[in-house]
C-alpha cells in the first residue's frame, strides 16, 4: 500500500486548462492593501524676476541753461515714469553719476515709490557754484541692491554775475 501513497504524492494537480499552474493569492486575516505613492507634479517654475526701468518725461522746474547768481539755491524737479515691471519701493534711490560734484546736493536721494506705469515728480535741492560758468550734474536711479537702471537725467545751469 505504500506504493500507492507515493504515486499520489508525485502526481500533478488537476487544474482547468486555462489556469495553468497559477494559484491566485488569497487575503489572510487582517491584511491591508498596500498604498502606492502617486507621483507629485514638479514644483512650479519660479516667477520670473521683474525688470526695472525709468523714463525721463520732462523738466518740471529749471529748464536746461537757466541762469542763477553765484551761491543761489536751485530747486530742480523732474517728472519720471516707472516703465519697468518692478514697483519702486523703499530702498530705491537716485544717485549722482557724473558732473559738477552734485552742485552742493547730497549724492544720494530716495526715489519716490511708484507702481509700474506710474509717473512721479522727484525734487532735489542744489546750490549754484560761486564761480561763473556752465554746470551739469547727471543722476541715475538704482534699485535696493544698488544696481543702476533706466535713463540718466540731469540738472544743467549757468552761473553768472
Amino acid at each position: 500500500m505504500t506504493g500507492a501513497f507515493l504515486l499520489l504524492a508525485c502526481s500533478r494537480s488537476v487544474l482547468p486548462a486555462d489556469q495553468g499552474y497559477f494559484i491566485a493569492p488569497t487575503v489572510v486575516g487582517n491584511s491591508q492593501a498596500i498604498q502606492l505613492e502617486t507621483p507629485t507634479a514638479p514644483p512650479p517654475s519660479p516667477t520670473p524676476e521683474c525688470e526695472n526701468n525709468l523714463v525721463f518725461l520732462r523738466d518740471v522746474t529749471v529748464p536746461d541753461g537757466t541762469r542763477f547768481a553765484p551761491g543761489a539755491p536751485v530747486e530742480k524737479s523732474w517728472e519720471l515714469r516707472n516703465d519697468g515691471t518692478c514697483a519702486w519701493i523703499q530702498g530705491y534711490s537716485v544717485e549722482l553719476q557724473a558732473g559738477s560734484i552734485g552742485l552742493g546736493a547730497v549724492p544720494r536721494h530716495p526715489l519716490p515709490t511708484a507702481q509700474p506705469g506710474e509717473s512721479v515728480v522727484l525734487t532735489i535741492q542744489f546750490t549754484a557754484p560761486s564761480e561763473p560758468g556752465n554746470y551739469r550734474s547727471l543722476w541715475k536711479a538704482h534699485d535696493f541692491a544698488g544696481n543702476p537702471f533706466g535713463v540718466g537725467f540731469y540738472v544743467d545751469i549757468t552761473v553768472s554775475e
